[in-house]
């Protein structure tokens, strides 16, 4: 197969994809939707949309992640996944750190009874793009599994088990 073939290949794959996260983004499950997050007062910027994505078939790995729907369109803007990387990193780096939609603000001295203020980011990729924050390979962040032996991983597992996320992602939609 010449290399264009696997350009056209990766490229229809990546344009499948977007079009299914686009139908996402109209039809995002209520039950995972996200209406408060400690520290931040007021309305959100947009809808956000947490929690997990069975990925075997017995049920024993568990992908975390994090969806902020884009501020300015949701149906017809970009969708961005978000790996920060590792293994160990967790994508909410991202989201807390980066470029989500939301900054942390110190309150003063650091004491086990205060949390951090969040406010607004004015440079938030959300303003833009629908973001997917996916906590990835297993046993990142809050991704976990039920067997010590997926905690083994590697460069095509992690590919593997991002592209099942991928692909389930809509059909727990309902769509």
């Amino acid at each position: 197969m010449s290399s264009n073939c696997h350009v056209v290949t990766i490229a229809t794959l990546i344009i499948h994809v977007i079009l299914r996260f686009a139908l996402i983004v109209i039809a995002a499950p209520q039950s995972s939707l996200v209406t408060y997050l400690p520290g931040f007062s007021g309305s959100f910027p947009s809808k956000h949309y947490s929690g997990y994505v069975p990925i075997d078939e017995h049920n024993a790995i568990h992908m975390f992640y994090y969806f902020v729907e884009s501020e300015r369109n949701p149906a017809k803007d970009p969708v961005v996944l978000w790996l920060n990387g590792g293994p160990g990193c967790s994508s909410l780096g991202g989201l807390v750190y980066e470029h989500g939609p939301f900054n942390f603000e110190a309150s003063g001295p650091i004491s086990s009874e205060d949390l951090p203020k969040l406010h607004p980011n004015p440079y938030s990729w959300s303003k833009v793009s629908n973001i997917i924050y996916l906590d990835s390979p297993v046993g990142t962040g809050f991704s976990f599994s039920r067997n010590t032996s997926d905690y083994i991983t590697g460069d095509l597992k992690t590919a593997k088990n991002t592209h099942i996320f991928l692909l389930k992602i809509p059909s727990m939609c309902k769509l």
